[in-house]
């Protein structure tokens, strides 16, 4: 069984905003014109276009996929290099300008469920909690179906990062 799982938007908040817009300008303009659909389009692309993952422990394969007009595109590639599944907590923020130079910003913690893999350097999102406590439920979870052990993180530092933090 395929597991499906919704990470994030591609575009920004405020460019969600705008494409909601420019889906209401389409339609209210298509009444007069048929080229309006194109804003249409537009603002659909730019509103609903996210990223997102699709796990196959069967076949012990995982796709990262972006959502397109209703189609998902990206390879399938083995999950052989991934042995260890933890939990990190994460920060979204993103910061908008308008002309009169007045900012917005915004951020967001969540906790997330990782595929690590041997020595914890290669990391691979697969889900996305607003708690630490429903994270570590799912982790958990994930690791019996997908036979992976559920670990702290703790990336291993190579000799040359020893060396050079010496000086």
């Amino acid at each position: 069984m395929i597991s499906d799982y919704k990470l994030s938007r591609i575009f920004p908040k405020p460019t969600i905003y705008a494409g909601y817009i420019l889906i209401g300008i389409g339609l209210f303009l298509a009444l007069f014109q048929v080229f309006a659909l194109i804003l249409c389009l537009v603002g659909t692309f730019v509103s609903f276009s996210y990223n997102g993952i699709q796990l196959n422990p069967s076949q012990q394969r995982y796709r990262s996929y972006s959502h397109i007009f209703g189609f998902k595109f990206g390879p399938w590639q083995s999950l052989e290099k991934f042995c260890d599944l933890s939990i990190l907590r994460r920060e979204d923020a993103y910061k908008a300008y308008s002309y009169a130079m007045s900012s917005f910003e915004n951020s967001a913690v969540y906790f997330g469920v990782f595929l690590l893999n041997k020595n914890h350097r290669i990391k691979l999102e697969i889900q996305r909690h607003g708690n630490k406590e429903a994270a570590i439920e799912a982790a958990k979870k994930l690791a019996v179906e997908l036979k992976l052990e559920f670990v702290r993180y703790q990336p291993q530092i190579s000799q040359q990062s020893q060396h050079k933090r010496r000086r």
